[in-house]
């Protein structure tokens, strides 16, 4: 008959509060052993493991076997806290010293651990939105962070972890876009928060940009917040490419009379924009913004107010710049990382200021002056089209409005857009967004 060591009797009694061969453990076989500084005894369907710092506790079924696959006591995660116990939705899971085994029929037994763990707790774990993990925590290609995956939402869920970031979960539309983009490889990086609610959608932030998702459109949007060293320090009349690409982009500070005509314009012939919102245009049409964004266009901050900063002072230019990207964030958009000055008014101070608010700063190739209006019955859409041909080049930035001339109510960008994208097209150029001129 074997001696019974330290530990064995808690085994016993243990195993007897279950109910013995009764129970689902069944009997035991062979007698108790040593491991990992303390015991275990084996039964047909499970093991009963003790240690002196956690008592006696059993693991049984696929959980068992992920234990014992992953190094059981001896492994990493030590002695089992707790015995399986019931998960909302129809699984199970043992807690051990440093992490968790989770079981469901439709993922199998995959361990959490550290700080994903934590995160993974904290959004409800198993019964939350992220449901049961369907793999281990493993390391992030990039060889820096470490991943779980998850079985929730549709588009499925992930918690990534780095040093430098913490734990954060993404999931659905917007992890779908981040895997598209190369996950924590990508230009993003990985992510700094969690996703969460904005106007009209959510968002994820990652180290160097955000994912945003609308939801009137479905449309997810990805947004660089990083600024080149090359687009340091000036005022961008170009993007420097020899592609045949022009950006289209349309300042708003006045009234709207012409962006549904803009818009209309741009989705019947497929092509991207960027619009410049002062913060006051965006508070006297507060559902803008959303027509904008929604129709798959870039969003960038001209100012709260449209005042001349080469007047102002530096504490000056900060509030405006962060009170109408305050302003533009609240309607459901991210105007970074694209300022414009208004009245295209700068100087290497004023420029430094912006850079240092985030931004880079984006001036223009040609001005098409639609603005002035028809100048007394001189001017028409020609005379738009005309000046955006002149300047066509690779990269060129087209300046347009979307208020009317305050005298004669003309919207002549509106008129001549058209013909533009027509013409340019001919001439054998493509449309981007300024994301183009982030490399």
């Amino acid at each position: 008959m074997a001696v019974l060591q330290v530990g064995d009797d808690a085994i016993i009694q243990h195993y007897e509060q279950l109910g013995g061969s009764a129970s689902f453990l069944g009997t035991p076989v062979g007698s108790a052993y040593d491991i990992a500084g303390g015991r275990a005894q084996d039964y047909t369907a499970g093991t009963i493991y003790w240690s002196p710092g956690t008592g006696a506790r059993e693991v049984h079924g696929a959980i068992r076997g992920h234990y014992l696959a992953l190094g059981g006591p001896a492994g990493f995660f030590g002695f089992p806290l707790t015995d399986e116990a019931a998960t909302p939705g129809g699984g199970a899971y043992n807690d051990f010293a440093r992490g968790t085994i989770y079981w469901s029929p439709g993922t199998g037994a995959h361990e959490v651990h550290g700080a994903i763990r934590g995160r993974y707790l904290e959004l409800g774990g198993p019964a939350g939105l992220l449901g049961f993990p369907v793999t281990d925590e493993t390391g992030a290609p990039d060889g820096t962070g470490r991943y779980n995956h998850f079985s929730g939402t549709n588009a499925g869920s992930s918690i990534y972890w780095s040093p430098a970031t913490g734990a954060h979960e993404v999931y659905g539309a917007i992890r779908a876009q981040w895997a598209a983009l190369g996950w924590e490889r990508s230009r993003l990086g990985y992510p700094v928060s969690g996703e969460y609610g904005i106007t009209g959608g959510r968002r994820n932030d990652f180290q160097h940009g955000s994912i945003l998702w609308h939801a009137a459109s479905g449309r997810t949007e990805v947004v660089y917040t990083s600024v080149p060293s090359a687009l340091l320090g000036v005022d961008l009349e170009r993007i420097p490419t020899t592609q045949k690409v022009v950006a289209l982009t349309f300042d708003a500070g006045a009234n709207d009379a012409a962006l549904r005509s803009v818009l209309a314009t741009l989705a019947a012939n497929g092509v991207p924009g960027t619009f410049f919102l002062t913060g006051d245009w965006v508070n006297q049409f507060p559902a803008d913004p959303a027509l904008i964004y929604n129709a798959g266009h870039r969003i960038g901050n001209h100012s709260m107010t449209h005042p001349d900063f080469t007047t102002l002072t530096d504490a000056q230019i900060a509030a405006e710049i962060n009170s109408a990207q305050r302003t533009i964030e609240a309607a459901g958009a991210d105007p970074l990382p694209f300022f414009r000055f208004p009245f295209g008014a700068r100087d290497s101070r004023t420029v430094a200021d912006a850079n240092s608010a985030g931004y880079a700063a984006i001036r223009w190739t040609v001005d098409t002056l639609g603005w002035a209006g028809t100048m007394n019955g001189t001017r028409g859409p020609g005379f738009i089209v005309q000046r955006v041909m002149a300047s066509a080049q690779p990269g060129e930035i087209v300046l347009m409005h979307l208020g009317s001339n305050p005298d004669d109510g003309s919207t002549l960008d509106a008129a001549a857009l058209p013909e533009v994208i027509s013409q340019l097209r001919a001439a054998g150029y493509g449309f981007v967004t300024l994301d183009a001129a982030l490399g």
